[in-house]
């Protein structure tokens, strides 16, 4: 009886959550998820397998992020003056084209190229927070953003491990498998999108040149914001550099984990992090600060016991699931925390412009991160390199202590 009362509250909250452009945001972000998820846990992978070094891997993904930083900046511009639908209709069908590339990537030289097309493609990401800001429940908006997280994470469940089983078996061909996959996926979100989507804000004065000049009267606003910009872009971003960057090739190539299991271990943090998040979704925790806090301390804590396995002779699937457990869990929290935060901070007149900027350092940091993660996995080892990723966590906490506590 406990649990039927408990399953229809939770889904009569989670249809009111879900209507309008935020259902349609999870939907699109569901599907996205489908493709994703049968091959992003093996892009590293593939990368080599075409030829990328490990240093390589580092340059790859730093010239993504730099990409997708440029093209943050006239993204965030038109998203507060054409509104958010036209440009997320612009940037979807970019991203639908570019989907279909990659299967036809002969070495690493061009699917680095075809990745750098990619980021640019996503220049469109401050509309589509700005479209879900404007839309979430003012009161629930932790709840929001946790719902969020979890229903893209569905795919996640399953999919690695199809992916791991494809790439096992067909090699290159089942990733290229995955990205025509992915394709098809993303002309359905597109079509989803184009039918689903409402605008949320239109600018009255269209004068294109005062988008820029007139962020200086939110000065006060944009400062509380940058801090939590600090938090997001540079120090949560080399925290997990050599993780985001090496994770794969650290649990395959030097641990030994087969790719099966590599994705079973993707499956089982999703769906523990599914569990939790509903968990908060259904008891509302109203000290979300405090959550964070300790989620990051966790995350961290976490980064430095998945080196473990290359020091001592544990079990390393075992040790690897769980921590990639609790930092899934971890983060999920901490971006729930941080959107909501932001949220309540920006007025909804420069939320496509702000977010931007939050984007554009977000990826400047993920470049940088990802070059000292090249130069810590190759420079020390990838058990040290964890070691000091973990430190950099730990500091990463208590500057966003500093934030809590100073506004």
């Amino acid at each position: 009886m406990i649990n039927r009362r408990f399953l229809s509250e939770y889904v009569s909250e989670a249809r009111s959550l879900l209507s309008g452009n935020v259902g349609v945001m999870a939907l699109s972000w569901f599907l996205f998820a489908l493709s994703g998820s049968l091959v992003q846990p093996f892009f590293s992978v593939y990368a080599k397998e075409l030829g990328a070094s490990d240093l390589d891997l580092a340059w790859i993904r730093t010239l993504g992020m730099l990409s997708l930083g440029l093209s943050l900046i006239p993204g965030g511009l038109i998203t507060d003056y054409i509104g958010r639908v036209k440009t997320i209709m612009i940037g979807t069908t970019g991203i639908t084209i570019v989907q279909f590339l990659y299967a036809l990537a002969r070495d690493w030289r061009e699917f680095a190229i075809i990745w750098v097309l990619d980021s640019a493609m996503h220049f469109y990401q401050p509309a589509l927070s700005a479209i879900v800001m404007d839309s979430m429940p003012r009161d629930k908006t932790f709840k929001g953003f946790i719902l969020l997280n979890i229903v893209p994470s569905i795919p996640w469940l399953f999919m690695p491990v199809v992916g791991g089983i494809l790439y096992q078996q067909l090699g290159v061909t089942g990733v290229r498998i995955g990205f025509v996959l992915s394709g098809v996926l993303s002309i359905m979100v597109l079509i989803l999108r184009m039918r689903g989507f409402k605008e949320t804000y239109s600018k009255r004065d269209k004068d294109f040149s005062k988008l820029v000049f007139e962020l200086s009267g939110y000065r006060p606003v944009l400062v509380k914001a940058f801090k939590v910009y600090v938090f997001t872009a540079l120090l949560w971003q080399l925290a997990f550099g050599v993780l985001n960057t090496y994770g794969a090739i650290y649990a395959i190539e030097v641990l030994g984990i087969e790719k099966p299991e590599w994705g079973l271990v993707n499956s089982a943090s999703t769906m523990a992090s599914i569990a939790w998040s509903i968990l908060i979704f259904r008891f509302t925790l109203t000290n979300f600060r405090k959550l964070s806090l300790i989620s990051s301390i966790l995350a961290s804590s976490s980064i430095a016991a998945l080196s473990l396995p290359y020091f001592f002779n544990v079990d390393a699937l075992s040790v690897v699931i769980v921590c990639n457990v609790v930092i899934s869990i971890s983060n999920n929290i901490i971006s729930a925390a941080v959107s909501t935060i932001l949220t309540r901070i920006l007025p909804q007149e420069i939320r496509g412009r702000a977010v931007s900027f939050q984007r554009i350092m977000e990826n400047v940091g993920a470049a940088f991160s990802s070059m000292v993660a090249g130069i810590l996995y190759v420079g020390l080892n990838p058990g040290l390199s964890l070691i000091s990723s973990s430190f950099i966590g730990i500091a990463s906490t208590l500057y966003l202590l500093y934030i809590f506590r100073t506004g």
